[in-house]
């Protein structure tokens, strides 16, 4: 069941990072679940972005925006994106812990994001023990690690058809989550790199 209840249109079930271990130029892949207590009157959002540096959120990457039509009960589809843009990285921040989010939306605004730390390092045990000294990585030789188990959720208070602000934006169910992702001594790039388009319900990304 839920961890957390309220009164809403959308109770997100679950979302699933298929392959979480990929070369860094593959596509990524998600398996979202939600359950629609009464049919929203228009289509959700979809949207997953790749922070591409923690000090400009200018180096974003909007990897992919999809709308979803909704259906009374439990949703689910795979949510297929290509792989963030290399070119448009800042060299000295390819390698290293970053951050990927899936974001959803209603009538454009956020209810939810689920952001997710990724490591990207040499795929070669070899070059990654001895870098190459090169003023960018070739994308070719690396990899992305998800961590998958360790999601960030907040969550966001958005006006729902006729039931309004006051409701709850959205219940999520997931597992595994702990406070530090990579590890707390790592920078990396925060969570909210994406201006939010809703009341956040919580100052900070909220652990459930």
């Amino acid at each position: 069941p839920p961890l957390l209840k309220g009164m809403a249109h959308v109770d997100i079930l679950g979302v699933e990072v298929l392959e979480p271990t990929a070369k860094f130029s593959d596509e990524l892949k998600f398996e979202i679940t939600f359950q629609c207590r009464t049919k929203p009157q228009e289509d959700l959002e979809w949207r997953v972005v790749w922070v591409g540096s923690a000090k400009s959120e200018k180096h974003d990457q909007l990897l992919d925006e999809v709308l979803v039509p909704p259906e009374l009960g439990v949703n689910k589809f795979e949510y297929v994106v290509d792989g963030p843009d290399p070119s448009k990285l800042p060299a000295s921040e390819i390698l290293g812990v970053t951050v990927v989010m899936v974001q959803a939306l209603y009538r454009s605004k956020e209810f939810l994001r689920i952001g997710y730390y990724v490591k990207v390092d040499y795929e070669d045990e070899k070059l990654r023990e001895e870098p190459p000294d090169v003023d960018r990585p070739d994308p070719a030789l690396l990899e992305r690690n998800i961590l998958h188990t360790e999601p960030r959720v907040t969550r966001y208070l958005i006006e729902w058809d006729d039931i309004g602000s006051s409701a709850s934006a959205a219940t999520v169910s997931m597992e595994g989550v702990s406070q530090d992702g990579f590890g707390t001594s790592t920078n990396v790039a925060s969570m909210d790199g994406i201006a939010a388009t809703g009341q956040p319900e919580n100052a900070a990304a909220n652990p459930v």
